[in-house]
């Protein structure tokens, strides 16, 4: 019996509880990904795996305009291939990512991303991947990141541009 089903079972007050699950989508790049990202995919955890050889995976933001309150999480969930290459762009060099990504391994530091319209996870410099997040919100104006990336600081995996 499930955790959740026992505390149903013996409190009689809650009704039919159940758990919340958001979308899950894993991504590979056994062939290179270009895609935009759509409003009604908001809260999708994507798990990436880029350990094929040479091929990368491209995301492109919502209009910002219309995105309000999205929200997209990552996850790489292997190390990467050294010539494959995360991108996540707004597609608009008006339109910014503010945030940071805390760096890992021997000293945590963070690497700030200040108004730019374009990260891409760089896999030639290094392929200790696995771990990386990365979430991002808007809020109808500029894209929000935070994360964690397990290299360390002076490895400089998060490479930021200011064209989308």
């Amino acid at each position: 019996m499930s955790y959740l089903s026992q505390i149903n079972d013996s409190s009689g007050s809650l009704g039919d509880f159940s758990a919340i699950r958001r979308p899950v989508e894993a991504v590979t790049n056994a062939s290179a990904v270009t895609r935009t990202l759509h409003e009604e995919e908001s809260g999708t955890l994507f798990y990436l795996d880029l350990s094929a050889v040479d091929n990368d995976i491209a995301f492109t933001l919502p209009e910002v305009s219309n995105a309000k309150g999205v929200f997209y999480d990552f996850t790489y969930i292997v190390n990467s291939d050294d010539d494959a290459d995360f991108s996540l762009t707004t597609g608009d060099n008006s339109v910014d990512i503010y945030g940071y990504m805390v760096a890992g391994a021997a000293n945590s530091t963070v690497d700030d991303v200040d108004g730019l319209s374009k990260i891409t996870i760089d896999g030639s410099v290094s392929q200790a991947t696995k771990g990386l997040r990365m979430s991002v919100v808007s809020d109808g104006t500029s894209w929000h990141l935070s994360g964690y990336v397990p290299v360390a600081i002076g490895t400089v995996v998060v490479v930021e541009s200011a064209s989308a």
